[in-house]
């Protein structure tokens, strides 16, 4: 039975002195296989396929990439309808992997990731870019790009009348307290008491024109927006709520907007199933050059 695939955009970038991506890609092909095993946080990680864009295997100009992850923990078993579970013959030196497809659209810098919940996320691959030269430090970044419909219902809520957002401080790194909302001491409280979240809750009042400040609830919104980019591909989010309450016009119904259902994505169906019970390589790189497809106009614009 074909499967479906979801796929996110991130747009790439490098800092000052970092060599361009494609670069490094060159040289990542050239390894072998065990040279290019990496311990990214806790996982090992490898990119395992390359294919360059306009080569005989890929006629697109676009570069296609396999990344892996492989475990040695808790895996699934061998299962069937009549006979009770069981492990897999796995020798010593082998675990389990999971398969993450990428496209790499180097002209405009664009890259397609397809989302596996237990594979390799796109927090874990800007890293594994960053520390693949074990004596050089590269500043390669994946920004997700949000989807701008809950942005659109925002900007037009001329009223504001509830924020509600709710963050994780001990997963903030120094960099991200530094950039503020204007929660210094609140962060500050929260490493006193040594706790786990910080929620807040700021409503304008039951009067018939109590609104809150427009300006200073964008600003807000926008440092909040900010991490929840940052938070992509990571299971435990600094920003776990952000919602406003708000309305056009004094007559108008006020409305609720999550703004964290938000990362632009999409749904990619058609995948096929091979003998092994995996989707095909080829088939998950044909689905993200569908979705390239269908973004065009938002890459190329």
């Amino acid at each position: 039975m074909p499967g479906e695939m979801t796929v996110h955009l991130f747009r790439v970038s490098r800092d000052q002195g970092t060599p361009s991506l494609e670069t490094l890609l060159r040289q990542i092909e050239r390894d072998e296989l065990e040279a290019r095993l990496k311990v990214v946080g806790h996982q090992e990680v490898r990119l395992e396929s390359i294919l360059p864009p306009h080569t005989d295997e890929n006629d697109s100009p676009y570069w296609l990439l396999d990344f892996a992850k492989i475990r040695f923990d808790h895996g699934p078993g061998k299962a069937s309808r009549v006979a009770a579970i069981e492990g897999f013959d796995l020798d010593e030196d082998e675990g389990f992997g999971e398969e993450t497809a990428v496209l790499f659209d180097a002209r405009h810098r664009f890259m397609l990731i397809q989302y596996n919940h237990y594979g390799v996320r796109s927090a874990t691959i800007q890293n594994y870019f960053n520390i693949y030269e074990d004596n050089a430090l590269r500043g390669y970044g994946l920004g997700v790009l949000l989807d701008s419909a809950a942005e659109v219902k925002f900007a037009r809520k001329q009223i504001l009348k509830k924020i509600h957002f709710k963050i994780a401080p001990p997963r903030m790194s120094a960099a991200q307290r530094r950039a503020g909302v204007g929660l210094g001491r609140a962060l500050d409280l929260n490493d006193d008491l040594n706790g786990s979240d910080i929620e807040v809750i700021i409503s304008a009042g039951r009067q018939q024109n109590a609104m809150l400040n427009h300006q200073r609830v964008h600003n807000v919104v926008t440092a909040l927006r900010r991490l929840v980019g940052q938070d992509d591909g990571r299971d435990d989010a600094i920003v776990q709520k952000l919602e406003i309450i708000g309305k056009e016009n004094e007559l108008a119904q006020a409305e609720s907007i999550n703004l964290l259902i938000s990362k632009l994505e999409q749904k990619i169906p058609g995948l096929d199933l091979g003998d092994d019970r995996r989707y095909t390589q080829r088939s998950r790189w044909d689905a993200l050059l569908r979705a390239r497809a269908s973004w065009r106009e938002t890459i190329e614009q």
